[in-house]
């Protein structure tokens, strides 16, 4: 009876080699998603400032447009005005309270961080390599472990990264990974929504409804 052979599929191929590929394929794509959740936290941070900035420009707006009357107040009740204004400050303050609390920037800068030091640990795997070919499977050995335990040591010191970050990763790299074509549909709506979709609606929805006020003047 022939002895079966199962093929690893895309991406999982050093699972096939010794431990020491199978470590340098776990950082290096550990190193990877964490600047990717670097850059995902980042362009939160920029679309949360660009859609409260948006927030209090249209607060500024609507009460242009109650101190003017720039609306039909035969089609439009001046109180609704009132309320979108109270509205837009209320909305304004808790989501700036909310924003400011989650701390975008620090744990940006927490997954740049950790990435740079899984670099360092990644470069050190690379040199031994290029430069201890003639070790021992004892030296090879010791060499893994005290590289693991840095590895530990450095994802216990930082907060892990969110599965979509692991997913965009992926994503930008399909020379390594097989990603079906529903995946990737997926992953961009899922990072579009996470990222940017609740301050695209703050920036454009207000504008809509400052838009139709105006226009029933006309």
């Amino acid at each position: 009876m022939s002895e079966k052979t199962f093929k690893k599929e895309k991406g999982k191929e050093h699972l096939d080699k010794d431990f020491l590929e199978e470590l340098k394929h776990k950082i290096w794509s550990t190193k990877g998603t964490r600047f990717t959740a670097d850059t995902r936290l980042k362009t939160i941070a920029n679309y949360s400032t660009l859609g409260i900035s948006f927030l209090s420009s249209y607060l500024i707006i609507f009460g242009l447009v109650a101190v003017y009357n720039l609306f039909n107040m035969k089609m439009i009740n001046p109180d609704v005005i009132a309320f979108t204004i109270t509205a837009l400050s209320i909305l304004v303050l808790v989501f700036s309270l909310l924003e400011n609390a989650k701390n975008f920037g620090v744990k940006a800068k927490n997954f740049h961080d950790c990435g740079l030091d899984l670099a360092d640990i990644y470069n050190e795997l690379q040199n031994y390599k290029s430069y201890n070919n003639d070790s021992s499977e004892k030296e090879k050995m010791e060499f893994c472990h005290k590289l693991q335990i840095k590895y530990q040591n450095i994802l216990r010191r930082y907060e892990n990264h969110n599965p979509i970050d692991n997913k965009q990763f992926r994503l930008n790299h399909p020379d390594y990974y097989t990603i079906k074509w529903f995946e990737w549909i997926s992953t961009r709506l899922t990072y579009f929504i996470k990222t940017k979709l609740i301050y695209l609606i703050m920036m454009v929805v207000p504008g809509i409804i400052l838009f139709m006020i105006i226009r029933n003047d006309a």
